[in-house]
């Protein structure tokens, strides 16, 4: 079932989302093929769920795929032309292989991944630090921060902690933490216009702050400003492209205006970071139905259900699995 999944995940990206894809001559038998493993250069283990790109020389997207659990990938049907293989993985170098179809229609690839010595660096400089107590913080500000954080998080009580983030605010507004809370408390309340100056806010502070830009992101689509909210991800992704949060919304906001192919390149990225993430499931197989792919979305829908058998969707989701599966047996 895992296998299953982890292919369907992969189709999320492939060419049933793109019109270049599997472009074939008239008359001729696709039967190429490009397989191969990749592993970590440290220590040779076979590098599981990374995501290795095909296009076809010059540009054109004709697949991407996750590596198994032997870090193994296989590219089939595929037309005698010149190709480029892609390999990206959070925190280690990226890799391109040329592979030539034309001379041969079977190519093995063998590649290690090497850790990108600047890649922790950059996410470090490009990310605030946060829980670290500024001098200039008036007392009765950091006094009203704490008793803010303990009612929201805490004791869940959402206008209380709201009053007190605001004060703290007010008496100092350079206060990011506070600043970034305090929009959380403003959303959990719908209060998307105070939510949206909040965050603006915290930008202003230290524009280099990921969590910002998606939660700003989220405001939007709640407003169905899909056009604010895909501007604002795709600067939260800039500076940390590892967040399956920031690419499950940017899904969600692809979905909403029926971009499927982006859709599915996002919720499959969001997939890849986070493969317990039960909602991207639910995105994933919307994304797949929208695309009159049942079959494939089925698994989606049903990875769900075990991953949150009381989760807030599982009885709708009960019910359109049983429906799908009615559907499918039909059409045999």
């Amino acid at each position: 079932m895992r296998m299953k999944l982890l292919a369907v995940i992969a189709l999320l990206g492939w060419t049933w989302l793109t019109p270049l894809a599997w472009a074939q001559r008239p008359g001729t038998l696709s039967s190429g093929e490009i397989h191969g493993q990749v592993r970590y250069a440290a220590g040779g283990a076979p590098a599981e769920r990374v995501l290795v790109r095909l296009e076809v020389m010059g540009g054109g997207l004709v697949g991407q795929i996750l590596t198994d659990r032997n870090g193994a990938f296989r590219f089939s049907k595929l037309d005698a032309q010149q190709y480029v293989i892609t390999i990206h993985a959070p925190g280690y170098r990226e890799l391109q292989q040329q592979i030539n179809l034309k001379t041969s229609n079977n190519e093995y690839l063998l590649l290690q991944l090497t850790v990108d010595p600047n890649a922790r660096t950059q996410s470090a400089s490009k990310a605030p630090v946060l829980g670290v107590v500024d001098a200039n913080i008036p007392p009765e500000a950091l006094k009203a921060f704490e008793q803010g954080k303990r009612a929201l998080l805490e004791e869940k009580q959402i206008d209380e902690g709201r009053k007190h983030l605001e004060k703290a605010v007010s008496l100092y507004p350079n206060y990011l933490e506070a600043q970034l809370l305090l929009s959380t408390a403003l959303m959990e309340a719908h209060d998307w216009r105070k939510a949206e100056t909040a965050l603006r806010r915290v930008l202003e502070i230290n524009s280099q702050t990921a969590q910002a830009y998606f939660a700003l992101g989220e405001v939007y689509r709640q407003q169905q400003r899909y056009r604010d909210a895909e501007t604002a991800l795709q600067a939260g992704i800039k500076l940390a492209d590892n967040s399956w949060q920031g690419h499950f919304t940017l899904g969600r906001v692809y979905l909403a205006q029926n971009e499927l192919a982006k859709a599915g390149v996002e919720v499959g990225r969001a997939l890849q970071l986070k493969p317990d993430f039960a909602e991207a499931y639910v995105l994933a197989g919307n994304v797949l139905l929208r695309a009159q792919k049942a079959s494939e979305a089925l698994p989606m829908f049903e990875e769900y259900l075990r991953l949150a058998p009381k989760g807030p969707l599982a009885a709708e989701t009960r019910d359109l699995v049983a429906k799908l599966k009615k559907a499918l047996a039909e059409k045999k």
